[in-house]
């Protein structure tokens, strides 16, 4: 692990632990047999044994500096660790029946910076948008829209049982009735507008989606289904039911109703059928807070289809709390009153709502202030980073209209200050930070990641003076600015945020 306090080294190892637990040999004698013969190699300064078996590394200047040089390249943190596999990774998927919220912006934000960061790392992703196009959801969010529309007519109608209340609706029937679309239309037409202004949602927030995948073109793959589980299946109470229990699921589950409608699970069943034909080796699906007991049916499903559950990983993308001013903003779902992505996007912009949504991971809770999301300050950690991206432009700028920067007779071991060996340790940490991230599926360590280098360039900016009259400290110190730059430039990229040029 890197070590920030640099008194202790530059990174610290528990293997001597590990190795203790296979041998049976005490671990600090491991650790200081290991010391010992990793003092030799030309990387390290100093190879130290730390309390019961750490040992601490700090690496050699040489080396820093050696390293620093391929920094400035844009393949700089590039890993092999995808190997060209190819991932789907599904997410938002939000049932076409009303606005996008911040809890599905959280899952966009989550999971466009994954598919940028597996892309990074060698792997072939693609991002899709699951279209519930179909079902008893569906059949609500009608009768709803016509209770909206017999009220505008002049005929109050209640909305139905667990219908959608939200104002959404009222504004969609007035503009049916300003373009006169006949009611032979209205569904289809209902289903269309909501479609549309989620995808504008989306483009305003920056995500891109490689497929949208409608429910209804799945249809037919509900007989394929069916026949691949007819072992597993059985009647009862006149429904189908799947032995989903066979698979560790807590309890059997319904492919058909009583009444003859396909279920979710059967639907769902039939697109993940459709995912595997494509020829993914890695299905990554981001679900809401209220999914976790979807997840082991989904499984028992696959594995009924004859596919290997372990190929699908769900990560599920918990809920966002809106503060403002550290007051909490509190909305009422039951009276369809929620906050839409088109409004927060509208107060804070795309850059700083996914910079929050991505600072902590996706299983935990996060909430963030609106007021603080939008402060041109070092408290606003987007703003942070920004800034130091735009700070380093300028100096860049400034430099390069004294003196052009010569790479050829670059000498790096003038930078011995402890400020501009620490910023050079940061840099080089950065494909670390990409591995890390890329194999556990958590891009949140690159927000912290970018805001530790940031903080180190801007104790480097306070500490030095970086444009000198020194001919060689000049030229060291602005490649250092430039090799900054580009790691944030990449890292804000791979987040899917923007990296100004000034501010």
């Amino acid at each position: 692990s890197f070590i920030l306090n640099t008194g202790f080294g530059d990174y610290a190892s528990n293997i001597a632990f590990l190795i203790a637990k296979e041998s049976n040999k005490p671990a600090l004698d491991i650790a200081y047999g290991l010391a010992k013969k990793l003092r030799s190699k030309p990387i390290f300064k100093k190879v130290e044994v730390a309390g019961k078996g750490f040992i601490n590394f700090t690496l050699a200047e040489t080396f820093l500096w050696q390293e620093l040089k391929k920094a400035k390249d844009v393949n700089f943190g590039k890993v092999d660790i995808g190997r060209q596999q190819r991932v789907l990774v599904e997410y938002i998927s939000a049932n076409p029946t009303g606005p996008l919220n911040v809890v599905q912006a959280r899952a966009g934000a989550f999971g466009n910076a994954l598919v940028n960061l597996l892309r990074f790392v060698n792997y072939q992703a693609f991002s899709e948008y699951y279209i519930n196009n179909t079902g008893q959801q569906i059949d609500l969010l009608y009768e709803s829209f016509l209770a909206r529309m017999r009220t505008l007519m002049g005929k109050p109608t209640e909305l139905p049982e667990h219908g959608y209340p939200g104002s959404y609706l009222i504004e969609i029937a007035k503009q049916f009735i300003k373009e006169n679309i006949p009611q032979a239309n209205w569904r289809s037409k209902l289903l269309e507008t909501i479609i549309n202004q989620q995808k504008s949602s989306l483009q305003k927030f920056g995500i891109h989606f490689d497929y949208f995948a409608e429910e209804s073109n799945y249809v037919a793959l509900r007989e394929v289904v069916l026949e691949r589980l007819k072992d597993y299946c059985y009647q009862k109470e006149g429904a189908l039911w799947f032995r989903a229990s066979q698979f560790n699921d807590s309890e059997d589950r319904v492919l058909i109703t009583a009444n003859g409608r396909a279920t979710y699970f059967l639907s769902d069943l039939a697109y993940h059928w459709d995912k595997f034909k494509r020829g993914f080796d890695i299905l990554i699906n981001i679900w809401g807070p209220d999914h976790h007991g979807y997840i082991q049916r989904m499984k028992g499903g696959i594995k009924g289809l004859g596919f290997d559950a372990e190929r699908l990983i769900v990560i599920i993308a918990q809920q966002v709390s809106l503060l403002r001013n550290k007051e909490k903003i509190v909305m009422s779902k039951r009276a369809g009153e929620f906050i839409t992505l088109d409004e927060v996007l509208a107060e804070i912009g795309a850059d700083a709502l996914k910079f929050f949504l991505l600072m902590r991971r996706a299983s935990q809770h996060l909430e963030f202030d609106l007021a603080l999301a939008q402060k041109t300050s070092q408290e606003n950690p987007v703003y942070y980073v920004q800034y130091a991206h735009a700070r380093i432009n300028s100096i860049v700028r400034n430099a390069m209209s004294i003196k052009e920067l010569n790479e050829d007779n670059l000498d790096l071991s003038v930078l011995t200050n402890d400020s501009e060996q620490f910023l050079i340790k940061v840099i080089l940490h950065f494909p670390d930070v990409l591995a890390a991230s890329a194999r556990h599926f958590e891009p949140h360590h690159l927000v912290y990641y970018l805001l530790q280098l940031a903080n180190a360039f801007h104790n480097f900016y306070e500490k030095v003076r970086v444009i000198t009259d020194e001919p060689q400290l000049f030229q060291a110190r602005i490649f250092l600015c430039q090799c900054t730059q580009q790691v944030i430039r990449q890292g804000l990229n791979i987040l899917g945020i923007t990296a100004p040029e000034k501010m």
